[in-house]
């Protein structure tokens, strides 16, 4: 594609809560770019094809991360600010990056995350209880959704649960507040509060992340006080808001595809591969995946020159024909592991592993336990983020009588 088609208006509202915008495969199948228009009227390149997609995140020098960099592409107007909170991990490139993400993952490794399993199981099962002990209907979001990873992410790296509803809140705000101001002021309640807890984990060391950080970290010098503040929080904040946002998706995306939902119930083992294909299809988190182009490079015969931003479409990646057969089918069956919505490369999700055991747990538990659970209203009258940094639902509301 050479940049014929009319400029389209970025981000680009999905007419289905569980489907892409339809002009991705119109484009992806014209070309592998396209060209989208941001808030504040620069022009970025969407790349459309799983192949494009997959090589550039692994490009990492010539497509940077670095949220510093003045023609780094912003969508929304509220985001002009995330440079300030996530520039100690997502918005690193190269060595610096590396060094980062190599404080985490050792917390992130599937033997890790095996061992929470047991905490993650008994909170889904304690959180269902609750539910069903309250009786129908029930905002799944609120029962489930938003406090199961929010409490797990608490456990591993030791923030106090029954601080929640404020860092929640905050978080919520960080990433979803209409204006730039008010996620300003969101994140910086965060940065607070973070401080806050370093100081007191110093006064009494913790073996938890944040402990550990604090003492093999910042108290060697390999972070400043700030550096932390700020990593922790994109833990935090990351750690429940996209995996949240795949419950209560993912529920509903389920329960509209009652044949898929069938498979499921007879075989609770196939709930890890469930999580797979709902990652596929959904792929939450497509508008966060952005780049800037370092030095002129060519993608699929189209030139793309130093300084324009590009944003690698995960939700148009994983919808395309020639690696997904029938990619608009929910289909659980399929072998869907090598999809890219976690990402691809030196900026894979750290916490892909974590979010995997949890959805697994929770999709594999809730539909065992309440095989009845249905929508309690019509899909059109569900409040759903729209425009929002992330896909999904605000409330999920159900019944299972």
């Amino acid at each position: 594609m050479t940049g014929t088609r009319e400029v389209v208006d970025f981000p680009i509202p999905r007419e289905c809560p569980y489907h892409p915008p339809a002009v991705y495969a119109e484009a992806r199948a014209e070309g592998p770019l396209f060209r989208v228009r941001l808030y504040d009227g620069r022009v970025a390149w969407l790349v459309t094809r799983y192949a494009d997609v997959r090589a550039l995140f692994a490009d990492a020098d010539r497509f940077s991360s670095n949220r510093d960099n003045p023609d780094f592409p912003i969508p929304a107007e509220r985001e002009r600010h995330f440079r300030e909170f996530f520039r100690t991990l997502a918005g690193l490139d190269g060595e610096a990056h590396k060094t980062r993400r190599s404080m985490l993952v050792g917390r992130f490794t599937v033997r890790q995350v095996d061992r929470l399993r047991p905490y993650i199981q008994r909170t889904t099962d304690l959180l269902i209880d609750r539910m069903l002990d309250a009786g129908p209907p029930a905002d799944l979001i609120s029962a489930l959704g938003r406090p199961l990873p929010s409490m797990v992410i608490s456990e591993l790296l030791g923030v106090p649960y029954a601080d929640h509803e404020r860092f929640e809140k905050w978080s919520q705000g960080l990433m979803h507040a209409p204006t730039a101001e008010e996620a300003w002021e969101s994140g910086q309640q965060l940065v607070a509060y973070m401080d806050a807890l370093i100081k007191e984990k110093e006064a009494e060391p913790t073996d938890d992340l944040l402990g550990t950080l604090i003492t093999e970290r910042m108290h060697t010098g390999e972070l400043t006080r700030e550096e932390l503040v700020r990593l922790a929080l994109a833990v935090l904040a990351a750690g429940h808001e996209t995996t949240a946002s795949m419950i209560g998706l993912g529920t509903l995306t389920l329960l509209e595809h009652p044949d898929q939902l069938d498979v499921l119930k007879a075989d609770p083992g196939a709930a890890l591969r469930v999580v797979d294909e709902l990652s596929r299809f959904l792929s939450v988190a497509d508008l966060t995946t952005l780049r800037v182009v370092t030095e002129d490079v060519e993608v699929g015969g189209q030139l793309v020159r130093a300084g324009e931003g590009v944003i690698l479409s995960t939700a148009a990646a994983n919808r395309d024909p020639d690696v997904y057969p029938e990619p608009d089918r929910l289909d659980v069956s399929r072998q869907a592991r090598n999809n890219l919505a976690f990402g691809f490369g030196p900026h894979r999700c750290v916490g892909e592993n974590l979010a995997r055991a949890e959805l697994e747990i929770v999709f594999g538990t809730l539909f065992r336990r309440v095989p009845k659970l249905r929508l309690a209203m019509p899909l059109d009258e569900i409040p759903r983020k729209v425009g929002m940094t992330l896909e999904g639902m605000l409330e999920l509301p159900v019944t299972w009588t």
